[in-house]
């Protein structure tokens, strides 16, 4: 069996420096990486994961949350981005049912009881979110998908989050609607209590107020809002053409209020119907939709939790790295 002396006498470095490099490898230069690193990989040296965690004490384990179905459009995409991203790096990845903000800080008293995990993945932000206030009382690692939406400075160190820009998203959107001719584009979206919600909607109105399609005392004849299922996109749709016939164009918040509006079109319209998430409901009825970066965003998750942790050093220069805003992009079918 392979041992870390055989890789230290390989790689022509200490033992100490393997251990270094496979325990806390931050603290080993780069070139010196690159070196232990070939030298594993020639030897197929596998590492004592269970010694590693004890002399680490730590679980090398994050832990997520899984909500009802239907409670995320993108949450199975991500699931899969973070294991993957996770176990290029030797993590592993466990979930936890969860039924409620107050439900899931119940399972992170359960799991760091028991020192179960190291760090947090937390979703579905919304206002004065009750999980981010435990965590930092209890001194837990942890990074949100999605910004948290209310508290008074978003980019407080103390709570990092990775998100896509749904604002430029949709600006992109109703800026590609306006080149190719849309003039009475509208908007369904969720109720103003979402902040993400809130956020593509303004990248609607101010891409309409600043191309000057329509004035803003209008705005609200082009906007509806309403809950997030098919049956009320489809109700939402039917409201909104019955308000604004001229609409040629109806910019939606989430495939699902999208696929629901498509369904309401009268046959032979040639209203343009776009979503938000690149789901397989705009893949399946063909309309345009806004993709979010997943992989990018698990990668930049798994990045930041490395580095709360202290198992990677931040590089330098990085001014603000526990707070990330990636860039959507559109899908034009």
């Amino acid at each position: 069996m392979v041992s870390i002396k055989d890789v230290a006498k390989t790689a022509g470095v200490s033992p100490q420096t393997v251990s270094n490099y496979i325990n806390n490898p931050g603290i080993v230069k780069p070139n010196t990486r690159e070196i232990v690193a070939r030298a594993i990989e020639s030897l197929g040296y596998i590492p004592n994961a269970s010694a590693r965690r004890l002399r680490m004490r730590r679980s090398n384990t994050i832990a997520i949350g899984i909500a009802p179905v239907n409670y995320s459009r993108v949450y199975d995409r991500l699931l899969h981005a973070l294991v993957t991203e996770a176990d290029a790096h030797g993590i592993r990845v466990i979930l936890y049912k969860i039924d409620s903000k107050r439900d899931e800080i119940r399972q992170f008293a359960s799991l760091t009881a028991g020192s179960d995990v190291d760090a947090f993945v937390l979703t579905d932000t919304t206002h004065d979110d009750p999980r981010i206030g435990w965590l930092n009382e209890h001194q837990q690692t942890f990074v949100l998908f999605g910004r948290p939406w209310g508290v008074p400075d978003m980019y407080d160190v103390r709570i990092p989050w990775v998100d896509v820009d749904g604002r430029s998203g949709v600006s992109n959107m109703v800026r590609y609607l306006i080149l190719h001719g849309r003039k009475n584009i509208g908007f369904i979206g969720w109720p103003d209590f979402s902040g993400t919600g809130m956020d593509r909607y303004l990248g609607w109105k101010e891409t309409m107020l600043e191309a000057r399609m329509v004035p803003e005392s209008e705005l609200n004849d082009l906007h509806i809002a309403t809950e997030d299922t098919l049956n009320d996109g489809r109700r939402a749709c039917v409201s909104l053409l019955a308000r604004r016939p001229d609409i040629d164009a109806i910019v939606c918040v989430s495939d699902t209020i999208a696929t629901g509006a498509v369904m309401a079109l009268p046959s032979g319209s040639n209203v343009v119907v776009t979503g938000f998430d690149n789901t397989m409901s705009s893949q399946s009825l063909g309309f345009s939709t806004i993709d979010q970066p997943l992989q990018a965003c698990a990668k930049e998750i798994v990045r930041i939790i490395q580095e709360e942790l202290g198992t990677i050093v931040a590089e330098e220069g990085d001014n603000d790295g526990k707070h990330m805003l990636l860039a959507p992009s559109i899908v034009i079918r």
